[in-house]
């Protein structure tokens, strides 16, 4: 439901206003609206959506000039990632990372789900490298924001962004340390 969410609201056309209402959610994913308030409270904190008063809960509009500010700031946070990150990559997260690489080379259907959905498991990953959880959520939160910046390129070239994603993730692969994979992310994120 929160990724569904999330799709949904990064692959919006940032012009088109985008209302979401609690009951109608609850009736779509056959749930009550406490799962469903607590999933908008979370894309809320992600700034992926707002609430306004006596209007309801709206998509955030996304204005192209703050673009350059998300990008700095997920730089910025990713810095400060790399002194509270695990030393070294547990087998898992090796694991991970290698599966990410091959879906990003060979992702079969080279639309926006698909695209999506290896950003997604990508930033899931980088976020459980990160030991503190108060950065973790804030390191998540602020990636969740520059995704849906690139999900709008995306939506006009997705070949390029394939590309983009192919060649961060072929680093990451390198990198021999979290650091060193958060060092480069912040470079790239730039």
């Amino acid at each position: 439901m929160l990724q569904e969410l999330r799709f949904r609201i990064c692959t919006t056309d940032p012009d088109t206003p985008m209302m979401l209402h609690e009951g109608k959610l609850a009736q779509e994913f056959g749930v009550s609206r406490t799962p469903i308030r607590q999933v908008l409270q979370r894309l809320s904190f992600e700034h992926l959506l707002e609430t306004r008063s006596g209007v309801g809960t709206v998509v955030s509009t996304l204005d192209p000039t703050q673009r350059n500010l998300h990008f700095s700031m997920l730089s910025d946070m990713l810095t400060l990632c790399t002194r509270c990150c695990a030393p070294n990559f547990a087998m898992p997260a090796r694991i991970q990372i290698a599966t990410i690489g091959e879906l990003a080379a060979n992702p079969g259907d080279t639309g926006v789900e698909s695209y999506f959905a290896i950003r997604a498991r990508f930033l899931e990953l980088v976020s459980g490298l990160v030991l503190d959880p108060i950065a973790a959520e804030a390191h998540a939160a602020l990636h969740w924001r520059v995704i849906r910046w690139r999900m709008q390129a995306a939506r006009k070239d997705v070949e390029a962004a394939f590309s983009t994603l192919r060649a961060t993730v072929l680093a990451a692969s390198k990198a021999q340390t979290p650091a060193e994979l958060f060092s480069y992310l912040a470079a790239e994120t730039e």
